[in-house]
């Protein structure tokens, strides 16, 4: 999951990324297994929202679609600040330091109790779309509300603002249109497929190298377009492409992380989209890995598989397509 200069429950940017599709730690995994009860409350009808992207220097590079952000405002004040789009996160959640500096400047937008772990009521907006806000957790940060790119990061807001709602992510518009239905046009463009909502957890069935598997869904992840096994990703690299690796950091140990070339791709809702690289991970204990693969879980993707696509997810229905502009 890729994360803002905030600490979150999956930290990454500038170089330190967390893969937790594979390298969750088990107790971890237990206590996401139940996410809690939504607490983003959003009004009917069908509402679009801005999308913008977070550039950051990750793997030595400059990769310009580091993180996605939606844009939020809170009543009785005219700053602009901005959430993580991250559906990997079960729940959606404030970071403390930023809240109390916008409670500090305007005492009427927020109204956060000191070291207080949960927003007890609040509401606030993303595009014109209204959100009312009830026990929304607070994850305690001692990190100021602006980046060293004057981007104002203050929470994440995950899959419990899908849930039970049609979502259609159009990354070439840079849009998020939600909504109890879908929207008027898009239905025709589309052939809808099945896909895995559990948990909050999104899971795409996909087709490998005529391999039917399944592939973990994190908008929280830019780095990488196909995350998966060593043996997987040597089927599809490209004979003699050159392998980067580098360091990462997953929960506190360094593991190395494989990059290697490719010109495959992945079939999903009956397209076939187009891969650059595919990446796997060394230094971790394998059962983990293991398991995941014998309940028919291949990988992990992220924004960066659908780049240049349109992403439909009807939560409710556990129903998906994808369309080409």
């Amino acid at each position: 999951m890729i994360h803002s200069l905030f600490y979150l429950s999956r930290p990454v940017l500038t170089g330190i990324i967390v893969i937790f599709f594979f390298y969750t730690p088990p107790c971890r995994a237990q206590a996401e297994a139940t996410p809690p009860a939504g607490r983003l409350i959003l009004p009917s009808g069908i509402h679009t929202v801005p999308l913008q992207w977070y550039g950051d220097s990750v793997l030595a590079r400059w990769e310009p679609h580091a993180a996605l952000l939606l844009p939020v405002k809170f009543p009785h004040c005219p700053e602009q600040f901005y959430m993580q789009f991250d559906l990997g996160a079960t729940y959606s959640m404030f970071y403390s330091q930023p809240l109390k500096e916008i409670q500090l400047a305007y005492p009427l937008a927020v109204q956060l109790k000191d070291s207080a772990a949960i927003l007890p009521d609040g509401c606030f907006t993303t595009g014109s779309m209204p959100v009312r806000v009830t026990e929304m957790p607070v994850r305690q940060s001692g990190l100021p509300a602006e980046d060293r790119y004057g981007c104002r990061i203050i929470g994440t807001i995950g899959a419990d603002l899908v849930e039970n709602k049609v979502v259609v992510i159009d990354y070439p518009q840079m849009t998020l249109c939600i909504g109890d239905s879908m929207p008027a046009g898009i239905r025709a463009r589309i052939t809808l497929s099945d896909f895995i909502f559990s948990g909050r957890r999104i899971l795409l069935p996909a087709r490998i190298r005529d391999k039917k598997t399944l592939l973990y869904f994190d908008t929280g992840s830019s780095a990488y377009e196909l995350i998966s096994n060593e043996a997987t990703c040597r089927l599809l690299a490209t004979p003699g492409g050159t392998s980067q690796q580098y360091q990462v950091n997953s929960w506190g140990k360094m593991i190395t992380a494989h990059t290697l070339p490719t010109g495959d791709s992945i079939t999903i809702a009956s397209q076939k989209l187009p891969i650059r690289q595919v990446t796997y991970m060394t230094g971790m204990h394998h059962t983990q890995v293991e398991q995941m693969m014998k309940l028919g879980i291949g990988g992990m993707t992220g924004n960066k598989l659908f780049l240049h696509s349109v992403l439909v997810l009807d939560t409710r229905r556990r129903k998906m397509g994808i369309a080409f502009p």
